[in-house]
């Protein structure tokens, strides 16, 4: 059970698919369990031992390879594949939770033989102690696990220790054989594979983290000599992953390449999306601020912001006067904690963290329940810099629920402005998903929307019937050129085909489609 999570875990990160990833994960586990349990019934008790060595042997030394066998196969599939990125296909998706599955039910296979196998030893033993003692085995797994990712336990870390409490089932099973020469050298065998393996996890995941950023591609002829691929990715910058209970953040710092004039770089992942980098620092967060304020006309007198917990938002108020109040909230507490000792990103916030202003305050909590606890509370400008919902997981950030709550949160004058990345059809109109995003957010009550940025897209709201539109005019001087260009508006309403409009659905948390 314990590897069947880290499995999960690891495929999730890669798939955005939580939901997915748990159930066809566990699913084929515990149908592996019943499959598992009618073979190990079926064995003959003169042969008992024997074959509960082979099964727990064969755990022991399979298990811990299901994670390299997982980052092998995204690996090929990252380097192979025709398609540029092709994580981001569905049927890439499919692929990897089809080796999930496949994973996994042969993990309940190895697991659910062993009981029958016991329970025909010891029958002195009442059978509801035994599968009571049985189900206590995933209950404390299930704890373990989760208190190890709450507390940023790395993957390989949490491959060992379960591996160890592991091998110590199988010593017992070793110094119970007469003959103890042959065990003791499987054992030892099983114990070399799980050194490897937890040495290698780590470069084999930076390995293939890097090659999905790169986009790098491979023949088979590379395959036949891997250590040039090798000192390229090894040359090619760096990766700093960082895992919180709520996502995975990466760091990927990319050296300058003087021979060609081209600078380095560090780009922020959050769940492998790009928030920004370098060279899109300054654009974005002057765009989201500026567009706002803006839109407003005025000065706003309370803002609130939704997650941006990288502190950059706050920087970028924090020499506005005249702003009374900022509060900001991010559920990730680790994120803060990182964008604080981070030298890259705390440089880029300039230590906003470490010398808050008076009239800014951080809360770490969930965004929906701020605002469902502080209805009476109004805010002239709300700026929400959530992931894309690349996951059913993320869906109730987009929902006509949460839309609702910050619709009431605005005050009648007010504006919201929303990190949307807006996807086009190669028809040159909004994809589904940004449809199903923009019709949910009207449907909450937002009426007015401006949707704007052809290199970093948002989508402005306002309550009220008037038409949005930037006044180029009272934009400050001291904005990047890039912020002057991106604060354009590609799309409008009008050009939607009403047809299409019609039947785009409305996404809400107790019915998550469209996204």
């Amino acid at each position: 059970m314990a590897f069947s999570m880290v499995m999960a875990s690891l495929m999730m990160e890669f798939t955005g698919e939580e939901v997915l990833t748990q159930c066809l994960t566990m699913g084929p586990y515990l149908m592996g369990l019943g499959l598992g349990s009618l073979f190990g019934d079926r064995v003959k008790e003169e042969h008992y031992l024997s074959w509960l060595w082979r099964f727990e042997w064969t755990s022991v030394v399979f298990l811990p390879l299901t994670p390299v066998i997982q980052l092998s196969g995204i690996f090929f599939l990252i380097n192979f594949s025709v398609a540029t990125s092709p994580l981001e296909l569905k049927s890439t998706v499919y692929i990897l939770l089809g080796l999930n599955a496949l994973l996994g039910f042969f993990g309940g296979i190895l697991g659910g033989a062993q009981l029958p196998l016991i329970m025909k030893k010891m029958p002195e033993l009442r059978e509801e102690r035994l599968l009571a003692l049985n189900y206590l085995g995933p209950l404390l797994a299930g704890i373990t696990i989760v208190q190890m990712s709450s507390h940023a336990v790395s993957l390989s870390v949490q491959i060992y220790f379960i591996g160890i409490v592991e091998l110590l089932g199988l010593s017992f099973l070793a110094f119970s054989e007469k003959q103890k020469t042959k065990p003791l050298l499987q054992l030892g065998f099983a114990l070399c594979i799980l050194i490897m393996v937890t040495h290698f996890f780590p470069k084999l995941e930076e390995i293939t983290v890097k090659s999905a950023y790169m986009k790098t591609k491979l023949t088979s002829e590379d395959l036949w000599s891997p250590g040039n691929f090798l000192k390229v990715i090894h040359h090619y910058g760096s990766v700093e992953r960082v895992r919180t209970p709520y996502q995975t953040i990466d760091l990927y710092l990319q050296p300058p390449e003087l021979s060609y004039a081209i600078p380095g770089n560090a780009t922020v992942f959050l769940n492998r999306k790009p928030q920004f980098d370098l060279f899109s620092v300054t654009l974005y967060h002057q765009t989201m601020v500026y567009a706002g304020l803006n839109l407003l006309q005025a000065t706003p007198k309370n803002i609130l912001i939704l997650g941006a917990g990288d502190g950059l938002l706050l920087r970028e108020l924090r020499d506005i006067p005249g702003i009374l109040n900022v509060t900001m909230v991010e559920l990730d507490e680790k994120m803060l904690e990182w964008s604080k000792r981070n030298p890259v990103v705390s440089q880029l916030n300039q230590g906003i963290f470490d010398h808050l202003p008076n009239n800014m305050k951080v809360l770490v909590g969930d965004g929906v329940s701020y605002l469902r606890n502080n209805l009476s509370q109004k805010y002239d400008l709300i700026l929400v810099d959530f992931p894309f919902p690349n996951g059913n997981d993320l869906a109730k950030l987009y929902s006509f629920e949460f839309y609702r709550l910050v619709r009431r949160s605005l005050s009648d004058t007010g504006v919201v402005i929303i990190d949307l990345p807006l996807y086009l059809t190669p028809k040159k109109v909004l994809s589904p998903e940004s449809l199903t995003i923009v019709k949910t957010m009207k449907a909450a009550g937002l009426g007015s929307e401006l949707l704007f940025g052809p290199q970093a897209s948002f989508i402005a709201f306002s309550p009220g019937k008037k038409v949005l539109e930037f006044d180029y005019e009272k934009f400050p001087k001291h904005l990047h050129l890039s912020t002057y260009q991106n604060l354009v508006a590609p799309f409008r309403e009008k050009n939607l085909d009403p047809e299409i409009w019609k039947k785009t659905p409305i996404n809400t948390m107790f019915w998550p489609r469209g996204l």
